[in-house]
């Protein structure tokens, strides 16, 4: 009878053994996975290092880097002149026989060197009381300031825009200039009466362009 009776207690206990087993490693397995949901915390905080930049008279908005010393100033024809050493807006008019459209305001994002001419992102916000589209834009006043002055169409198709980009949710269109500084891409969105050109250098360029939102 105790012989007999041995098995039975052997099996309860290689039983009790197995669930304790178990329930360790299943324990253990939630605690791994618990830790590894946490390892995602950084990244969180990594896409928390943007700044946010509004210009709600030119009604747009877009986030741009704060851990490289990155800062936005808003420019203006009388500085792009100064910079540039010359009145681009005359010598446009005087070579051309009329003027740019007029302009509303612009942007751009500098680094600490100040660089205008390397800046990641620039926008010129135009007035375009008649609706053109960004085709008919491009074709009175080609990238100006940054760009014009071609005439010609077998000259002028070198730097016409090729291109689709979505900007805001909206279709846009660019090229990219590759025998300038930073083979910078110029990129055209028509909205509510405004013209945006946007002047895109590099990665960064393209991760703050991604991050412009139109306000109206």
């Amino acid at each position: 009878m105790q012989k007999g009776f041995s098995v039975p207690l052997l099996l309860a206990g290689v039983l009790i053994v197995a669930l304790l087993f178990g329930w360790y490693l299943l324990n253990s397995l939630n605690k791994g996975q618990q830790s590894n949901n946490f390892s995602l915390s950084p990244v969180d905080s990594v896409e928390k290092k943007n700044n946010l930049y509004t210009n709600s008279s030119l009604g747009f908005e877009f986030q741009y880097p704060d851990d490289k010393g990155w800062t936005v100033l808003e420019d203006s024809e009388e500085g792009f002149n100064k910079r540039g050493n010359g009145d681009f807006r005359k010598n446009f008019t005087g070579y051309v026989g009329y003027e740019p459209g007029k302009l509303l305001g612009a942007t751009v994002v500098l680094n600490n060197e100040n660089n205008f001419d390397t800046s990641p992102l620039t926008v010129w916000v135009f007035d375009n009381p008649d609706n053109l589209s960004v085709d008919g834009w491009f074709d009175r006043y080609w990238y100006y300031p940054f760009l014009w002055g071609v005439f010609d169409p077998v000259s002028k198709g070198h730097v016409v825009m090729d291109q689709e980009a979505t900007v805001s949710g909206q279709i846009a269109k660019y090229k990219i200039i590759s025998y300038q500084i930073g083979s910078p891409k110029y990129v055209y969105l028509s909205n509510n009466g405004k013209i945006y050109l946007f002047r895109i250098i590099g990665e960064i360029g393209d991760q703050i362009l991604q991050s412009f939102k139109l306000l109206e």
